[in-house]
């Protein structure tokens, strides 16, 4: 189960998703230590970005940080990552997607996360992918529901805040046995929008 870096496998035609590896952390902390990135799964922690800017990017050790670039322009945009990789429950934990703010927020989830979670299927082989989000986003809920996304439940406290208490989380699923039909419904609602076209790599040789 490994992290491939093909650029073809995790584009769109307004992103590509490219593996941060040695002066990319650099560029991708920069916009963290300004506080341009924010952190799209929750709200407000009392927490610094910078720090969970950091926290983020160590999953490149582990196992993929990733750059979101615009594809126009090449300028890194966002920050995500596959947060833990458990390669003998065959499981991934999406990361959280960082944002500065220069793409339309639902435009930007929809694509990370149908790009994600193809990868994660159709690259890690894994049986179950899964993203926590705080409870109190409920738009950012139904976003993920609407891309196919089975909400689980509810952790309590699961978000530590440096000030007063901590936030719930919901816990959102795909497994393999549902991914078909998903992945169809998530090419199906990308296409019906007007600020996409279809897939590099679903495209006919």
């Amino acid at each position: 189960m490994q992290f491939a870096d093909s650029h073809e496998a995790l584009a769109t035609d307004r992103i590509l998703l490219t593996r941060i590896h040695g002066s990319g952390i650099s560029r991708v902390k920069e916009l963290g230590d300004a506080g341009t990135l924010r952190q799209l799964d929750r709200c407000g922690s009392g927490q610094a970005a910078a720090a969970r800017v950091a926290a983020t990017l160590s999953c490149a050790n582990v196992t993929a940080a990733l750059a979101i670039e615009d594809a126009g322009s090449g300028d890194i945009i966002g920050l995500t990552a596959v947060a833990a990789l458990e390669p003998e429950e065959k499981r991934a934990t999406l990361a959280p997607i960082w944002s500065s703010g220069r793409l339309d927020e639902v435009v930007l989830i929809s694509h990370v996360t149908h790009l994600m979670t193809r990868h994660a299927f159709e690259v890690l082989a894994v049986e179950r992918a899964e993203v926590h989000l705080d409870w109190r986003l409920r738009r950012t809920l139904e976003l993920y529901t609407g891309l196919g996304f089975h909400c689980e439940g509810r952790l309590r406290g699961y978000f530590a805040c440096n000030q007063g208490p901590s936030a719930d989380a919901a816990v959102l699923s795909v497994v393999r046995s549902g991914w078909p039909a998903i992945a169809d419904r998530q090419r199906r609602l990308l296409a019906s929008e007007a600020w996409r076209c279809r897939l590099p790599s679903d495209r006919p040789p």
